[in-house]
């Protein structure tokens, strides 16, 4: 028979004497790169990880738990105990232990990790059985059980409408805020749809989602007896009033910015049932039917939003908001970012704006209206000491009408590169930088952490502030990676004379935490939301928030 083999990452001298207490045991040391192809030698019965870092600690637990394998962790602090309680470790013990100690931890995590490999498989199984049946996000049925539920209704009526309501932002919300908000937003228009419906007289609709962890909804309808099906006017005048009650539940639950990339494009396919062709393929192709239906619908849409735009830019109908800039440790005012916003309901978010922009090829006239309107405010928005931080694309350096005459004071402006497209030629870009920076511009980088803002724009472009993305910030009070993330980007900051700003903090306990982590600036509706230009100018935050 074999040697019970215990992985570990650690040659302690403790580690080392407790696996002697561990009759017909020994210890293998490995590395996290090759802990995947270890975790299948024979005779690995548990992994003991004492690593310090929560990126390594999570992968290390995945990697064993996914092959069975129990893991205990050696814990420095109550931080790591809480991390490896969060990460679902067998066992735990605090460092520095006694052989004793891990000794006896190793056979408790040998004993809680006997049923692991049953209990991975029964766990697939019941969660390949759910979402069979039901959409774990929303809760809607899926479509082979609104088929199956639908499937006698639809031969005795003998027709079927299919709706496919095609929700087109729903990747933006997810590309700007993270996977986490835009779930939170899909169960509440999953809640909205369901609360509406109870109330209108297509009430009696089948609805689900079209694959299970989707953003697009499908709709059966299937009349009553007796009553004509819903006509296309019906639907379309059903879909406006859904569109704005979901819509307000959206601002209500989440704010206007998401609300404002809300919108919906709606497909729609009568079917009539025919014994000759299989009932499902019938539905199926009704179901493509609609949603080629919903995209020509947003084609249509853009090309609108484009003509939309061309006005806005001839009528300049752009506006400002302001949206405060704060010291962390004095919640006093630092600066502003200038927010533009289209006047036109259809170009309220800047999103939309400079999609359709990119869509047109208007991104340059469009950014010279944003900074033109920006600028205008600065007289009346900025005190002595304050910055102005002006959102520019990498692309709006090659426009020729954008130069480092461009502001009157261009010590008070911080360019705030928003990298929407990577940037190519790092060189000959450093090189437009430094005429910016010699006429007294300063530099930061948007939405790090995210999308093209990593790290190589951070060491290429040596900025002044690096503007965390919102998705590293939210929920960073109960997120372990998060907050050494944010530690990490910090100690970077302070070692090369830059500084840091957490923007969206939202919540208290985010606000602590950014403190707590050293982050220099913070921007987030918590402390405060975007002013118009015409609102009055905000001293300081609230010191009892």
């Amino acid at each position: 028979m074999s040697e019970s083999v215990l992985l570990t990452d650690s040659d302690d001298a403790a580690i080392t004497e407790a696996v002697t207490l561990l009759d017909g045991w020994q210890a293998r040391l490995y590395t996290l790169p090759d802990l995947g192809t270890v975790l299948d030698a024979p005779g690995v019965r548990a992994v003991l990880v004492s690593t310090d870092n929560p990126v390594r600690l999570r992968m290390s637990i995945e990697l064993a738990h996914a092959r069975g394998v129990p893991v205990l962790v050696g814990c420095s602090d109550e931080a790591a105990r809480r991390r490896a309680v969060e990460l679902k470790a067998e066992e735990w013990f605090l460092l520095p232990a006694t052989p004793a100690e891990i000794s006896a931890r190793t056979w408790s995590a040998v004993a809680r990790g006997a049923t692991l490999a049953q209990h991975n498989a029964q766990h697939a199984t019941q969660v390949e059985q759910e979402q069979m049946l039901h959409d774990s996000l929303t809760g809607l049925p899926t479509l082979p059980v609104a088929i199956e539920r639908s499937r006698q209704l639809f031969k005795e009526r003998g027709e079927l409408v299919v709706l496919y309501f095609n929700f087109v932002r729903y990747s933006k919300i997810e590309e700007i805020y993270g996977w986490e908000k835009l779930d939170a937003v899909l169960e509440t228009t999953a809640s909205a749809v369901r609360e509406f419906l109870d109330d209108d007289e297509l009430g009696a609709a089948r609805v689900m989602v079209s694959y299970t962890n989707d953003d697009d909804f499908i709709f059966f309808h299937i009349p009553a007896s007796g009553v004509a099906a819903a006509t296309e006017g019906e639907i379309t005048e059903m879909v406006t009033r859904l569109q704005s009650h979901v819509a307000a539940e959206i601002e209500a639950m989440h704010g206007e910015d998401i609300a404002s990339l809300f919108d919906i494009y709606v497909g729609r396919a009568h079917l009539y049932h025919n014994p000759k062709i299989r009932l499902e393929r019938l539905i199926y192709r009704g179901i493509r039917e609609a949603q080629n239906a919903s995209r020509s619908l947003e084609q249509r849409e853009r090309a609108r939003r484009v003509s939309d735009l061309k006005s806005a830019i001839r009528d300049r109908g752009v506006y400002v908001d302001y949206h405060p800039i704060v010291i962390a440790s004095t919640r006093d005012i630092f600066g502003y970012e200038a927010l533009a916003r289209g006047t036109l309901r259809t170009l309220r978010s800047p999103e939309v704006m400079f999609d359709v922009a990119a869509e047109a090829d208007l991104i340059w006239e469009l950014s010279r209206l944003c900074r033109e309107r920006a600028l205008e405010g600065m007289s009346t928005r900025l005190e002595p000491g304050q910055l102005l931080f002006l959102n520019v694309d990498p692309h709006d350096f090659a426009d020729p009408m954008f130069t480092e005459a461009g502001a009157a004071d261009p010590s008070h402006i911080v360019i705030e590169i928003t990298e929407r497209t990577a940037i190519k030629d790092y060189p000959k870009f450093r090189e437009r930088l430094k005429s910016f920076r010699d006429m007294g511009y300063r530099f930061a980088v948007d939405d790090a952490g995210s999308g093209y803002a990593g790290l190589g724009s951070i060491a290429n472009l040596e900025p002044d502030f690096i503007k965390l993305d919102i998705s590293l910030i939210n929920a960073i009070d109960t997120n372990f990676i998060k907050q050494n993330l944010v530690q990490t980007m910090v100690g970077f900051a302070n070692d090369h004379g830059a500084m840091v700003i957490a923007e969206g903090v939202e919540r208290a306990e985010e606000f602590k935490m950014v403190q707590e982590l050293g982050v220099h600036l913070v921007q987030g509706f918590f402390l405060h939301r975007p002013q118009s230009a015409s609102s009055p100018i905000v001293k300081m935050a609230s010191a009892g928030r």
